[in-house]
């Protein structure tokens, strides 16, 4: 089984530095620009099936990048973003930086230490809940051999690799957030799985 993680093209939010999480932007023209260039690099890999988060940004890169093959796309909150509760919407960069929480950055820098925003999800819960669906997808006997897209976000990818590697959260990011349109594939087959590439643009 092939599966390949891809995050989703660029918003306006994500140019300008806003936290998204679970707020459902669309993508600018940029990201559509990206999700074709995407779609033209993985136009001959054979899909058997598209999964993706619910969240616009994710399913219109997942319709991008299927064209006008006709194969299912199927929404998942397990491929859903990291929640930021009340910081949804507000600028993270140094610049116009107007997060309540100055440890904020915690997210980022030392995740192990991150103090979940107000209302928001955990970085262990998105870990649990992105995880436990890949590897459903993974131990499903009925996908052997099959190959999958899943358009997701830049907290979910890790989560589901660092939950995969079975990394301590402090090695959360273990690099940095992968690249809008970035790839990853993972190769699963008889209970085990290997990273053949990750974060790589098509």
């Amino acid at each position: 089984m092939d599966i390949y993680l891809m995050r989703h093209g660029e918003t306006e939010w994500n140019r300008i530095r806003r936290l998204q999480g679970i707020a459902d932007i669309p993508l600018n023209e940029n990201g559509i620009a990206e999700a074709k260039r995407a779609a033209e690099g993985l136009r001959e890999v054979p899909f058997d099936r598209i999964y993706t988060s619910p969240l616009t940004r994710a399913r219109q890169t997942a319709e991008i990048v299927r064209g006008d093959r006709q194969i299912e796309i199927i929404e998942t909150d397990g491929l859903k973003e990291i929640s930021f509760g009340e910081y949804e919407g507000l600028i993270c960069q140094k610049e116009g930086y107007n997060i309540p929480e100055p440890d904020f950055p915690r997210f980022f820098e030392d995740p192990e230490h991150y103090r979940t925003a107000p209302g928001g999800e955990s970085i262990q819960h998105l870990r649990e809940r992105t995880l436990h669906f890949v590897r459903s997808v993974m131990e499903d006997p009925k996908n052997e051999g099959m190959t999958f897209l899943m358009t997701t976000h830049g907290a979910a990818i890790r989560g589901i690799l660092s939950g995969l590697q079975d990394l301590p959260l402090k090695d959360f990011w273990s690099g940095r957030v992968h690249q809008n349109c970035g790839v990853t594939k993972i190769h699963a087959e008889g209970g085990t799985f290997r990273i053949e590439f990750e974060n790589k643009l098509c």
